[in-house]
């Protein structure tokens, strides 16, 4: 699967969402923040270990977050 810059994506075996700041046809750069550390990260992965989300996924995924507080 082809990604883009703006794409939010997430590691297969879970992660949170990450948003795509570069990508090539094997490897994606991306971008959050970390809430444990008040910081934001940047990792390179490689494009296999990774699927889009919808928005309406990163969404209900917001929501859950919210009902846990």
């Amino acid at each position: 699967m082809a990604f883009a810059p703006g794409d939010i994506v997430q590691l297969k075996s879970g992660s949170p969402a990450l948003t795509v700041v570069t990508a090539s046809e094997t490897e994606i750069s991306v971008v959050w923040f970390a809430e444990d550390v008040s910081e934001f990260r940047r990792e390179t992965l490689l494009a296999v270990a990774v699927e889009k989300l919808e928005i309406a996924d990163f969404e209900e995924e917001d929501e859950e977050e919210d009902d846990e507080d």
